[in-house]
């Protein structure tokens, strides 16, 4: 087995900021050799480096074909093919990194549209499962700023709503933590906007619910709230949608009346059954 795989370059298209993409056929086989897949393993963890900061995603083996009976589908036959694929569409953190590293190609695709110039960005092979994405050819405008702090404010997917086609149903939340989260990480989610966030002590079991417009402005390790110890060590967060985001007061009302109801408080609520866990907040807008 190679112990260090080939470069190859990917131009980032409409799929790649909301998905991943698809290797080219010719790397296949040294992939499928280094990552041994086979019929037991077709999945694999792997890290990417982007813009010198480490993010999580994906690596598979895939089987495609056209045997489904999903509207609009070719009707040619194409024989059962392995292809190789790197994604990343569960993970948010890696997503927003991408759109803003390649901000002109997230921008001027987001409507499926071709844009006239072209970003080529290089996979480049570190060690065992880890890879850089390397800039071979990036955009850059007098509008990057904006544009970034476009997608900090999530108004990208605002936009993407309002232009659509379809009518969908609008979530609330555009993105929460399925986990609780260690403090130490508290950093990497310090631009999230619109923020119901739970701070939790472990060991004096203290829980604390509050909002922020700006995760980072609000929450910082080795800082408390008022009735919470600065140790605390675990967080979970909810991103409100932009659209929602005048509801910010009476969802953190309700969030922490939920709590009171279920866990002693400090808000005058007649807890139900824990008396373990003390919910820590003072105030709860009537």
């Amino acid at each position: 087995m190679v112990e260090k795989l080939d470069s190859f370059y990917v131009i980032p298209g409409y799929t790649f900021f909301y998905w991943g993409f698809t290797l080219p056929k010719k790397h296949y086989e040294e992939f499928i050799d280094f990552f041994n897949f086979n019929d037991d393993k077709l999945l694999d963890k792997i890290t990417l480096k982007i813009d010198g900061k480490k993010y999580p995603a994906k690596i598979r083996m895939a089987r495609i074909n056209n045997k489904g009976t999903m509207k609009g589908r070719s009707n040619v036959k194409y024989p059962e093919r392995e292809v190789i694929q790197i994604f990343w569409d569960k993970e948010y953190e890696t997503l927003k990194a991408l759109r803003k590293f390649f901000i002109y190609s997230y921008a001027s695709t987001i409507d499926k549209s071709k844009p006239k110039l072209k970003e080529v960005m290089e996979l480049i092979h570190v060690k065992n499962n880890e890879f850089r994405i390397k800039s071979i050819s990036r955009q850059e405008t007098d509008f990057d700023a904006m544009l970034k702090f476009m997608e900090d404010k999530n108004l990208f997917g605002f936009w993407r709503e309002e232009i659509s086609k379809k009518k969908r149903k609008r979530n609330i939340f555009v993105d929460y933590s399925r986990k609780w989260i260690p403090a130490s990480k508290v950093k990497d989610y310090s631009n999230r906007n619109h923020i119901i966030y739970l701070l939790y002590h472990s060991e004096k079991k203290q829980l604390y619910v509050g909002k922020a417009n700006i995760m980072g402005d609000r929450v910082q390790q080795g800082k408390g709230r008022i009735g919470l110890d600065k140790d605390w060590d675990k967080f979970m967060f909810f991103e409100i949608h932009p659209e929602f985001s005048h509801f910010i007061e009476q969802i953190e009302a309700f969030t922490i009346r939920s709590f009171a109801a279920l866990v002693d408080n400090d808000v005058d609520i007649t807890p139900l059954v824990d008396r373990n866990i003390k919910l820590v907040n003072r105030q709860l807008k009537k």
